[in-house]
């Protein structure tokens, strides 16, 4: 009976321990068009490290992928996904056709497309916290939800460049993408109190190779998410810089190799770091 007690006392004064030291892990994940499928690598190796995060939340790319994952999808899963609906072309994403709201393209598209697979069309129902950031263009504020019903159509307001997509319409306002204001979100990881905070950042603010007059305005939209995406470097505990080479913002055809990149930037990471610790 005494051995039994003793058991019984170790066994509670363990698991309190790991209570004690059980870590709340949150994930970033930063826009960056096209380029953004090199966050499903990133994820890959995340999982392969053994990571599992509590919260995430992303802006515009980040968003998407976000949202595709906390919904219990493997990297994979998504990656076969974004080939099967065609996502991988430019022609799967973008639908020219002058919107009178604002915009050369409609969301309403890729709406349709995301809902086949959250059905549920709720935060509340996803596996993990989720949040997305839109930039909320009434009040020149940005608004990080992460409760309640309309997840597709917060998360497309995330996504939806100025000029080139319409304004996402939320309660009477025009929302569009996050990363005007903040491409790398770190509030809702401080707001759920995570201990680890991990930003998957893409590195936009490197020249592209294209020079173009398409090439030089998408470049131009795209400043402002490359420069504020450091704005709360230092408030994350490891931030994966992921280089996305000579790929630029519309390579959505390139959806292996900068899923590869991804992955490679992960790996490496998370073999060579203490990841929370900040080295």
């Amino acid at each position: 009976m005494k051995l039994l007690l003793r058991i019984m006392v170790v066994a509670m004064m363990m698991m309190g321990t790991q209570a004690a030291h059980a870590q709340k892990v949150g994930v970033s994940l930063a826009g960056g068009a096209a380029l953004g499928y090199a966050h499903l690598g990133f994820l890959q190796a995340m999982d392969e490290a053994g990571i599992k995060p509590d919260c995430l939340v992303g802006t515009s790319m980040g968003a998407i992928i976000g949202m595709l994952y906390a919904a219990g999808n493997s990297p994979e899963d998504i990656l076969q996904f974004i080939k099967d609906e065609e996502m991988d072309r430019l022609t799967g994403v973008v639908l020219f056709s002058w919107h009178k709201k604002g915009g050369l393209i409609s969301t309403n598209h890729i709406q349709k497309t995301l809902l086949k697979y959250v059905p549920h069309n709720s935060f509340d129902s996803l596996k993990c916290s989720f949040y997305c950031c839109s930039f909320n263009m009434d009040s020149l504020k940005p608004v990080y939800k992460g409760s309640g019903g309309d997840l597709v159509k917060y998360v497309m307001a995330s996504s939806a460049v100025p000029v080139v997509f319409s304004p996402v319409w939320i309660d009477s306002c025009p929302h569009v993408d996050g990363g005007i204001y903040d491409n790398m979100p770190i509030q809702p990881l401080l707001d759920e109190h995570c201990d680890i905070r991990i930003g998957s950042l893409l590195l936009l603010e490197k020249p592209q190779p294209k020079r173009d007059v398409v090439s030089l305005w998408l470049r131009s939209l795209f400043s402002i998410p490359a420069l504020n995406s450091f704005q709360h470097a230092d408030l994350f505990t490891d931030v994966i810089k992921i280089d996305p080479q000579d790929y630029w913002l519309l390579d959505f055809k390139y959806v292996d190799e900068l899923y590869q990149i991804g992955y490679e930037a992960g790996k490496e990471y998370f073999s060579t770091h203490d990841v929370g610790s900040g080295k």
